[in-house]
Protein backbone atom coordinates (compact mmCIF):
# COMPACT_ATOMS: atom_id res chain seq x y z
CA UNK A 1 0.00 0.00 0.00
CA UNK A 2 1.35 3.39 -1.03
CA UNK A 3 -0.01 6.53 0.62
CA UNK A 4 0.90 10.06 -0.31
CA UNK A 5 -0.55 13.47 0.43
CA UNK A 6 -0.78 15.74 -2.59
CA UNK A 7 -0.62 19.40 -1.67
CA UNK A 8 -1.93 22.19 -3.93
CA UNK A 9 0.57 23.14 -6.60
CA UNK A 10 -1.56 25.18 -8.96
CA UNK A 11 -1.49 28.95 -8.68
CA UNK A 12 -5.08 30.10 -9.16
CA UNK A 13 -4.39 33.75 -8.40
CA UNK A 14 -5.23 36.08 -11.28
CA UNK A 15 -2.89 39.04 -11.54
CA UNK A 16 -3.93 42.46 -12.79
CA UNK A 17 -3.51 43.05 -16.53
CA UNK A 18 -2.43 46.35 -18.04
CA UNK A 19 -1.60 47.96 -21.36
CA UNK A 20 0.13 51.24 -22.16
CA UNK A 21 -0.29 53.64 -25.05
CA UNK A 22 1.04 57.04 -26.04
CA UNK A 23 -1.10 60.19 -26.14
CA UNK A 24 -0.51 63.95 -26.19
CA UNK A 25 0.03 64.14 -22.44
CA UNK A 26 2.63 61.35 -22.31
CA UNK A 27 2.14 57.65 -21.57
CA UNK A 28 -1.14 56.24 -20.29
CA UNK A 29 -1.55 52.80 -18.74
CA UNK A 30 -4.98 51.22 -18.37
CA UNK A 31 -5.26 48.33 -15.91
CA UNK A 32 -7.93 45.88 -14.76
CA UNK A 33 -7.77 43.55 -11.75
CA UNK A 34 -9.54 40.24 -11.11
CA UNK A 35 -12.44 42.06 -9.43
CA UNK A 36 -13.19 44.00 -12.61
CA UNK A 37 -11.83 47.31 -11.34
CA UNK A 38 -10.33 49.57 -14.02
CA UNK A 39 -7.94 52.44 -13.53
CA UNK A 40 -5.86 54.72 -15.73
CA UNK A 41 -2.37 55.88 -14.78
CA UNK A 42 -0.70 58.75 -16.59
CA UNK A 43 3.08 58.82 -16.63
CA UNK A 44 3.07 56.36 -13.73
CA UNK A 45 0.73 58.43 -11.53
CA UNK A 46 -2.73 57.34 -10.40
CA UNK A 47 -3.75 60.94 -9.83
CA UNK A 48 -3.20 63.10 -12.88
CA UNK A 49 -5.02 66.01 -14.45
CA UNK A 50 -4.33 64.33 -17.80
CA UNK A 51 -6.46 61.26 -16.99
CA UNK A 52 -9.57 62.46 -18.83
CA UNK A 53 -7.44 63.43 -21.80
CA UNK A 54 -5.95 59.93 -21.82
CA UNK A 55 -9.45 58.40 -21.79
CA UNK A 56 -10.52 60.54 -24.75
CA UNK A 57 -7.58 59.32 -26.81
CA UNK A 58 -8.41 56.98 -29.72
CA UNK A 59 -6.20 54.23 -28.25
CA UNK A 60 -8.06 54.09 -24.92
CA UNK A 61 -11.00 51.88 -25.94
CA UNK A 62 -8.85 49.39 -27.90
CA UNK A 63 -6.57 49.11 -24.84
CA UNK A 64 -9.58 48.49 -22.57
CA UNK A 65 -10.93 45.88 -24.97
CA UNK A 66 -7.55 44.16 -25.16
CA UNK A 67 -7.02 43.82 -21.40
CA UNK A 68 -10.65 42.77 -20.95
CA UNK A 69 -10.23 39.90 -23.39
CA UNK A 70 -7.01 38.88 -21.67
CA UNK A 71 -8.72 38.95 -18.26
CA UNK A 72 -11.54 36.74 -19.55
CA UNK A 73 -8.91 34.33 -20.89
CA UNK A 74 -7.19 34.39 -17.48
CA UNK A 75 -10.48 33.43 -15.80
CA UNK A 76 -10.95 30.59 -18.30
CA UNK A 77 -7.41 29.37 -17.69
CA UNK A 78 -7.95 29.43 -13.93
CA UNK A 79 -11.17 27.44 -14.22
CA UNK A 80 -9.47 24.97 -16.58
CA UNK A 81 -6.98 24.16 -13.81
CA UNK A 82 -9.97 22.55 -12.10
CA UNK A 83 -12.28 21.25 -14.83
CA UNK A 84 -9.66 20.32 -17.46
CA UNK A 85 -6.77 19.02 -15.37
CA UNK A 86 -7.03 15.70 -17.24
CA UNK A 87 -5.44 17.45 -20.22
CA UNK A 88 -2.18 17.62 -18.26
CA UNK A 89 -1.91 13.82 -18.10
CA UNK A 90 1.04 12.29 -19.92
CA UNK A 91 0.37 10.21 -23.01
CA UNK A 92 -0.45 6.59 -22.22
CA UNK A 93 2.50 4.25 -22.71
CA UNK A 94 2.00 1.36 -25.14
CA UNK A 95 3.42 -2.16 -25.01
CA UNK A 96 4.62 -2.06 -28.62
CA UNK A 97 6.77 1.01 -27.94
CA UNK A 98 8.67 -0.69 -25.15
CA UNK A 99 9.05 -3.94 -27.04
CA UNK A 100 10.72 -1.93 -29.79
CA UNK A 101 13.07 -0.46 -27.20
CA UNK A 102 14.12 -3.97 -26.18
CA UNK A 103 14.60 -4.98 -29.82
CA UNK A 104 16.78 -1.92 -30.39
CA UNK A 105 18.99 -2.68 -27.39
CA UNK A 106 22.36 -4.33 -27.87
CA UNK A 107 25.38 -4.46 -25.57
CA UNK A 108 28.16 -2.05 -26.45
CA UNK A 109 31.45 -3.68 -27.49
CA UNK A 110 34.95 -2.63 -26.44
CA UNK A 111 37.04 -1.27 -29.30
CA UNK A 112 40.55 -2.70 -29.05
CA UNK A 113 43.51 -0.36 -29.34
CA UNK A 114 45.96 -0.80 -32.21
CA UNK A 115 49.47 -2.01 -31.32
CA UNK A 116 51.60 1.13 -31.75
CA UNK A 117 54.93 -0.51 -32.74
CA UNK A 118 55.96 -1.68 -36.21
CA UNK A 119 57.45 -5.11 -36.82
CA UNK A 120 61.27 -4.87 -37.09
CA UNK A 121 62.71 -5.13 -40.61
CA UNK A 122 66.21 -6.01 -41.91
CA UNK A 123 67.01 -2.44 -42.95
CA UNK A 124 66.39 -1.12 -39.42
CA UNK A 125 68.56 -3.82 -37.85
CA UNK A 126 71.46 -3.23 -40.29
CA UNK A 127 71.18 0.51 -39.73
CA UNK A 128 71.57 0.06 -35.98
CA UNK A 129 74.49 -2.38 -36.42
CA UNK A 130 76.20 0.02 -38.81
CA UNK A 131 75.88 2.78 -36.24
CA UNK A 132 77.42 0.51 -33.61
CA UNK A 133 80.21 -0.52 -36.02
CA UNK A 134 81.06 3.13 -36.66
CA UNK A 135 81.86 3.46 -32.99
CA UNK A 136 83.69 0.15 -32.68
CA UNK A 137 85.75 0.55 -35.86
CA UNK A 138 86.58 4.18 -36.46
CA UNK A 139 88.76 5.37 -39.38
CA UNK A 140 91.17 7.31 -37.20
CA UNK A 141 94.43 5.85 -38.64
CA UNK A 142 93.29 3.38 -41.28
CA UNK A 143 90.30 2.36 -43.34
CA UNK A 144 87.99 0.11 -41.29
CA UNK A 145 85.13 -0.30 -43.77
CA UNK A 146 85.85 -3.98 -44.26
CA UNK A 147 85.76 -4.64 -40.50
CA UNK A 148 82.54 -2.72 -40.15
CA UNK A 149 80.91 -4.67 -42.97
CA UNK A 150 82.06 -7.95 -41.47
CA UNK A 151 80.68 -6.92 -38.05
CA UNK A 152 77.29 -6.08 -39.50
CA UNK A 153 77.08 -9.29 -41.51
CA UNK A 154 78.14 -11.46 -38.58
CA UNK A 155 75.64 -9.94 -36.10
CA UNK A 156 72.71 -9.23 -38.40
CA UNK A 157 70.97 -12.58 -37.95
CA UNK A 158 71.38 -12.60 -34.17
CA UNK A 159 70.29 -8.98 -33.79
CA UNK A 160 67.29 -9.56 -36.02
CA UNK A 161 66.22 -12.54 -33.94
CA UNK A 162 66.62 -10.55 -30.70
CA UNK A 163 64.61 -7.66 -32.08
CA UNK A 164 61.84 -10.02 -33.20
CA UNK A 165 61.74 -11.72 -29.79
CA UNK A 166 61.48 -8.36 -28.04
CA UNK A 167 58.82 -7.21 -30.47
CA UNK A 168 56.76 -10.36 -30.01
CA UNK A 169 57.07 -10.21 -26.22
CA UNK A 170 55.87 -6.61 -26.15
CA UNK A 171 53.12 -7.41 -28.64
CA UNK A 172 52.01 -10.39 -26.55
CA UNK A 173 51.99 -8.29 -23.37
CA UNK A 174 50.01 -5.57 -25.15
CA UNK A 175 47.54 -8.17 -26.46
CA UNK A 176 47.12 -9.62 -22.96
CA UNK A 177 46.41 -6.13 -21.62
CA UNK A 178 43.85 -5.57 -24.36
CA UNK A 179 42.23 -8.94 -23.65
CA UNK A 180 41.89 -8.00 -20.00
CA UNK A 181 40.55 -4.52 -20.77
CA UNK A 182 38.17 -5.96 -23.36
CA UNK A 183 36.84 -8.58 -20.95
CA UNK A 184 36.35 -6.01 -18.19
CA UNK A 185 34.75 -3.43 -20.47
CA UNK A 186 32.46 -5.92 -22.19
CA UNK A 187 31.39 -7.28 -18.81
CA UNK A 188 30.40 -3.76 -17.78
CA UNK A 189 28.67 -3.19 -21.12
CA UNK A 190 26.78 -6.47 -20.75
CA UNK A 191 25.82 -5.56 -17.20
CA UNK A 192 24.48 -2.21 -18.38
CA UNK A 193 22.64 -3.90 -21.24
CA UNK A 194 21.08 -6.41 -18.83
CA UNK A 195 20.12 -3.56 -16.49
CA UNK A 196 18.45 -1.57 -19.25
CA UNK A 197 16.67 -4.62 -20.60
CA UNK A 198 15.46 -5.66 -17.16
CA UNK A 199 14.29 -2.13 -16.47
CA UNK A 200 12.11 -2.19 -19.58
CA UNK A 201 10.93 -5.75 -18.90
CA UNK A 202 10.06 -4.84 -15.31
CA UNK A 203 8.06 -1.89 -16.62
CA UNK A 204 6.24 -4.11 -19.10
CA UNK A 205 5.65 -6.95 -16.64
CA UNK A 206 4.87 -4.63 -13.75
CA UNK A 207 7.46 -5.95 -11.30
CA UNK A 208 6.12 -4.89 -7.92
CA UNK A 209 9.10 -2.94 -6.58
CA UNK A 210 9.64 -1.05 -9.82
CA UNK A 211 5.94 -0.33 -10.24
CA UNK A 212 5.53 0.96 -6.70
CA UNK A 213 8.57 3.18 -7.21
CA UNK A 214 6.98 4.55 -10.38
CA UNK A 215 3.68 5.11 -8.57
CA UNK A 216 5.43 7.16 -5.89
CA UNK A 217 7.20 9.20 -8.53
CA UNK A 218 3.98 9.85 -10.47
CA UNK A 219 2.09 10.84 -7.33
CA UNK A 220 4.89 13.24 -6.47
CA UNK A 221 4.53 14.92 -9.87
CA UNK A 222 0.75 15.37 -9.84
CA UNK A 223 -0.32 19.00 -10.07
CA UNK A 224 -3.64 19.54 -8.30
CA UNK A 225 -5.33 22.76 -7.18
CA UNK A 226 -6.38 21.34 -3.81
CA UNK A 227 -5.15 18.91 -1.17
CA UNK A 228 -5.97 15.21 -1.43
CA UNK A 229 -4.54 12.00 -0.03
CA UNK A 230 -4.04 9.20 -2.53
CA UNK A 231 -3.43 5.58 -1.61
CA UNK A 232 -2.60 2.88 -4.15
CA UNK A 233 -2.66 -0.89 -3.78
CA UNK A 234 -1.07 -2.77 -6.69
CA UNK A 235 -1.28 -6.49 -7.42
CA UNK A 236 1.29 -7.70 -9.94
CA UNK A 237 -0.36 -11.05 -10.69
CA UNK A 238 -3.75 -9.65 -11.66
CA UNK A 239 -2.49 -6.32 -13.01
CA UNK A 240 -4.98 -4.51 -10.75
CA UNK A 241 -4.39 -1.08 -9.23
CA UNK A 242 -6.80 0.12 -6.55
CA UNK A 243 -6.58 3.90 -6.20
CA UNK A 244 -8.28 5.71 -3.32
CA UNK A 245 -8.54 9.49 -3.43
CA UNK A 246 -9.57 11.23 -0.23
CA UNK A 247 -10.44 14.90 -0.03
CA UNK A 248 -9.15 16.87 2.94
CA UNK A 249 -10.94 20.11 3.68
CA UNK A 250 -12.33 22.56 1.18
CA UNK A 251 -11.64 22.20 -2.55
CA UNK A 252 -11.10 25.97 -2.83
CA UNK A 253 -13.16 26.17 -5.99
CA UNK A 254 -13.24 29.61 -7.65
CA UNK A 255 -16.60 31.20 -6.96
CA UNK A 256 -16.66 34.08 -9.45
CA UNK A 257 -17.02 34.40 -13.20
CA UNK A 258 -16.67 37.12 -15.78
CA UNK A 259 -18.13 38.26 -19.06
CA UNK A 260 -17.56 41.21 -21.40
CA UNK A 261 -20.07 44.05 -21.43
CA UNK A 262 -21.08 46.11 -24.46
CA UNK A 263 -18.73 48.84 -23.23
CA UNK A 264 -15.76 46.53 -23.73
CA UNK A 265 -15.17 46.20 -20.00
CA UNK A 266 -15.70 43.04 -17.96
CA UNK A 267 -18.24 42.27 -15.29
CA UNK A 268 -17.20 39.99 -12.42
CA UNK A 269 -20.00 38.22 -10.55
CA UNK A 270 -20.45 35.29 -8.21
CA UNK A 271 -21.31 32.01 -9.87
CA UNK A 272 -24.83 30.72 -9.38
CA UNK A 273 -25.39 27.79 -7.03
CA UNK A 274 -26.11 25.44 -9.93
CA UNK A 275 -22.99 26.66 -11.72
CA UNK A 276 -20.91 25.90 -8.64
CA UNK A 277 -22.40 22.41 -8.37
CA UNK A 278 -21.73 21.68 -12.04
CA UNK A 279 -18.22 23.10 -11.70
CA UNK A 280 -17.54 20.89 -8.67
CA UNK A 281 -18.79 17.78 -10.46
CA UNK A 282 -16.69 18.46 -13.55
CA UNK A 283 -13.68 19.10 -11.31
CA UNK A 284 -14.03 15.74 -9.55
CA UNK A 285 -14.47 13.80 -12.80
CA UNK A 286 -11.55 15.60 -14.45
CA UNK A 287 -9.37 14.79 -11.44
CA UNK A 288 -10.33 11.09 -11.64
CA UNK A 289 -9.28 10.91 -15.29
CA UNK A 290 -6.09 12.87 -14.61
CA UNK A 291 -5.01 10.62 -11.74
CA UNK A 292 -6.04 7.40 -13.52
CA UNK A 293 -4.29 8.31 -16.78
CA UNK A 294 -1.13 9.26 -14.89
CA UNK A 295 -1.04 6.09 -12.79
CA UNK A 296 -1.66 3.79 -15.75
CA UNK A 297 1.83 4.82 -16.85
CA UNK A 298 3.38 3.28 -13.73
CA UNK A 299 3.54 -0.05 -15.59
CA UNK A 300 2.23 -1.62 -18.78
CA UNK A 301 1.05 -4.50 -16.59
CA UNK A 302 -1.61 -2.31 -14.94
CA UNK A 303 -4.53 -3.69 -16.92
CA UNK A 304 -7.31 -2.55 -14.61
CA UNK A 305 -7.60 0.46 -12.34
CA UNK A 306 -10.35 1.05 -9.81
CA UNK A 307 -10.63 4.59 -8.50
CA UNK A 308 -12.59 5.43 -5.36
CA UNK A 309 -13.21 8.99 -4.18
CA UNK A 310 -13.87 9.58 -0.48
CA UNK A 311 -14.46 12.49 1.83
CA UNK A 312 -12.56 13.17 5.07
CA UNK A 313 -11.79 10.01 7.02
CA UNK A 314 -13.49 7.80 4.45
CA UNK A 315 -16.74 8.22 6.30
CA UNK A 316 -18.54 9.00 3.05
CA UNK A 317 -17.99 7.78 -0.48
CA UNK A 318 -18.52 9.82 -3.61
CA UNK A 319 -17.45 7.83 -6.69
CA UNK A 320 -16.15 4.38 -7.58
CA UNK A 321 -15.21 3.64 -11.17
CA UNK A 322 -13.27 0.89 -12.96
CA UNK A 323 -11.11 1.61 -16.00
CA UNK A 324 -9.81 -1.01 -18.43
CA UNK A 325 -6.38 -0.23 -19.89
CA UNK A 326 -7.08 -1.58 -23.37
CA UNK A 327 -10.07 0.73 -23.70
CA UNK A 328 -8.67 3.65 -21.72
CA UNK A 329 -5.48 3.82 -23.78
CA UNK A 330 -7.54 4.67 -26.87
CA UNK A 331 -8.75 7.89 -25.26
CA UNK A 332 -7.09 11.22 -25.92
CA UNK A 333 -6.90 13.29 -22.76
CA UNK A 334 -6.51 16.40 -24.92
CA UNK A 335 -9.87 16.05 -26.65
CA UNK A 336 -12.02 13.82 -24.44
CA UNK A 337 -15.02 15.14 -22.54
CA UNK A 338 -14.79 13.22 -19.23
CA UNK A 339 -18.39 14.01 -18.30
CA UNK A 340 -19.60 12.13 -21.38
CA UNK A 341 -17.06 9.30 -21.29
CA UNK A 342 -17.69 8.77 -17.57
CA UNK A 343 -20.89 6.82 -18.28
CA UNK A 344 -19.05 4.19 -20.37
CA UNK A 345 -17.45 2.48 -17.36
CA UNK A 346 -18.63 0.31 -14.45
CA UNK A 347 -19.18 2.81 -11.66
CA UNK A 348 -20.94 3.66 -8.42
CA UNK A 349 -22.17 7.15 -7.59
CA UNK A 350 -25.18 9.17 -6.55
CA UNK A 351 -24.93 11.58 -9.48
CA UNK A 352 -28.15 13.49 -9.99
CA UNK A 353 -29.36 16.35 -12.12
CA UNK A 354 -30.54 19.11 -9.79
CA UNK A 355 -31.73 22.48 -11.10
CA UNK A 356 -30.00 21.87 -14.40
CA UNK A 357 -26.66 20.89 -12.86
CA UNK A 358 -24.99 17.51 -12.32
CA UNK A 359 -24.34 16.96 -8.64
CA UNK A 360 -22.62 14.18 -6.70
CA UNK A 361 -24.38 13.17 -3.51
CA UNK A 362 -22.44 11.33 -0.84
CA UNK A 363 -23.07 7.83 0.49
CA UNK A 364 -22.14 6.56 3.93
CA UNK A 365 -19.20 4.16 3.90
CA UNK A 366 -21.24 0.97 4.35
CA UNK A 367 -23.75 1.88 1.65
CA UNK A 368 -20.91 2.88 -0.64
CA UNK A 369 -19.10 -0.44 -0.19
CA UNK A 370 -22.32 -2.38 -0.65
CA UNK A 371 -23.05 -0.48 -3.86
CA UNK A 372 -19.54 -1.27 -5.11
CA UNK A 373 -20.09 -4.95 -4.38
CA UNK A 374 -23.41 -4.79 -6.24
CA UNK A 375 -21.76 -3.11 -9.24
CA UNK A 376 -19.06 -5.77 -9.31
CA UNK A 377 -21.62 -8.53 -9.21
CA UNK A 378 -23.69 -6.97 -11.98
CA UNK A 379 -20.63 -6.52 -14.19
CA UNK A 380 -19.05 -9.89 -13.43
CA UNK A 381 -16.03 -8.25 -11.80
CA UNK A 382 -13.84 -10.49 -9.66
CA UNK A 383 -11.50 -9.47 -6.87
CA UNK A 384 -7.89 -10.50 -6.53
CA UNK A 385 -8.10 -12.13 -3.09
CA UNK A 386 -10.93 -14.45 -2.18
CA UNK A 387 -12.09 -16.41 0.84
CA UNK A 388 -13.23 -19.63 -0.77
CA UNK A 389 -13.58 -22.78 1.32
CA UNK A 390 -13.29 -25.22 -1.58
CA UNK A 391 -12.96 -25.33 -5.35
CA UNK A 392 -15.87 -25.86 -7.68
CA UNK A 393 -15.64 -28.39 -10.46
CA UNK A 394 -17.29 -26.02 -12.94
CA UNK A 395 -14.97 -23.14 -13.84
CA UNK A 396 -17.97 -20.81 -14.19
CA UNK A 397 -19.07 -21.51 -10.60
CA UNK A 398 -17.44 -21.16 -7.21
CA UNK A 399 -18.17 -23.03 -3.98
CA UNK A 400 -18.07 -20.95 -0.80
CA UNK A 401 -19.05 -21.38 2.82
CA UNK A 402 -22.64 -20.64 3.74
CA UNK A 403 -21.43 -17.85 6.03
CA UNK A 404 -19.61 -16.21 3.12
CA UNK A 405 -22.72 -16.50 0.94
CA UNK A 406 -25.01 -15.04 3.63
CA UNK A 407 -22.70 -12.04 4.11
CA UNK A 408 -22.70 -11.32 0.40
CA UNK A 409 -26.48 -11.81 0.22
CA UNK A 410 -27.01 -9.32 3.06
CA UNK A 411 -24.92 -6.77 1.19
CA UNK A 412 -26.87 -7.34 -2.03
CA UNK A 413 -30.53 -7.47 -0.95
CA UNK A 414 -31.78 -6.82 -4.49
CA UNK A 415 -29.83 -9.65 -6.09
CA UNK A 416 -32.42 -12.24 -7.13
CA UNK A 417 -29.90 -15.07 -7.58
CA UNK A 418 -28.43 -14.72 -4.10
CA UNK A 419 -31.79 -14.21 -2.42
CA UNK A 420 -33.03 -17.51 -3.85
CA UNK A 421 -29.91 -19.68 -3.55
CA UNK A 422 -28.81 -18.77 -0.03
CA UNK A 423 -32.14 -19.28 1.84
CA UNK A 424 -32.59 -22.60 0.05
CA UNK A 425 -29.12 -23.74 1.15
CA UNK A 426 -29.84 -22.65 4.74
CA UNK A 427 -33.14 -24.54 4.83
CA UNK A 428 -31.46 -27.70 3.58
CA UNK A 429 -28.81 -27.46 6.29
CA UNK A 430 -25.94 -27.16 3.80
CA UNK A 431 -22.59 -25.83 4.98
CA UNK A 432 -21.53 -24.73 1.51
CA UNK A 433 -23.22 -23.18 -1.49
CA UNK A 434 -22.22 -22.99 -5.15
CA UNK A 435 -22.57 -19.55 -6.71
CA UNK A 436 -21.79 -18.01 -10.09
CA UNK A 437 -18.12 -17.00 -10.16
CA UNK A 438 -18.97 -13.29 -10.49
CA UNK A 439 -19.54 -13.17 -6.70
CA UNK A 440 -15.99 -14.26 -5.98
CA UNK A 441 -14.16 -11.91 -3.64
CA UNK A 442 -17.00 -9.50 -2.88
CA UNK A 443 -16.63 -10.14 0.86
CA UNK A 444 -13.12 -8.68 0.75
CA UNK A 445 -14.51 -5.48 -0.74
CA UNK A 446 -17.15 -5.24 1.98
CA UNK A 447 -14.47 -5.58 4.65
CA UNK A 448 -12.49 -2.77 3.03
Amino acid sequence: MIQQTIFPRVNTHIAAISKSYRFNGGTATVQVDSLGNYEVMVNGSRFSSQENSAKRDADYKPAVSDISLKMVAAFEKRDAEFTAMHKKAARMQKLSEHQKKIDALSPQQYERETFPLSRPIREDVRRELEAEAEIRFSDLYEDKRKERTTFVNEHEKEAMAARLRAYEEIQSFFSDLQDDKEARANALFQKEYDRQKKEIEDYINGETTATERNIRMILGELSLPYRVEISCDYDEKSGLLNTNIEFHGDMNLPTNKTNILSTGKISVKDKLVKEMEQFKTETIVSMIYYVAASLFNAAINIRTQRVSVWLDGKREGLVWIQFDRAKFTKLSMRTINPMLNYYDWPRVDALRMVRGASQFYTMDANSFKAAIAQAKAENGIEDVRTEISSDATDSSMVTVSIGYAKTVADALPNDIVLQSLVPEAVRSGATKVTLPKKYKGILNELRG
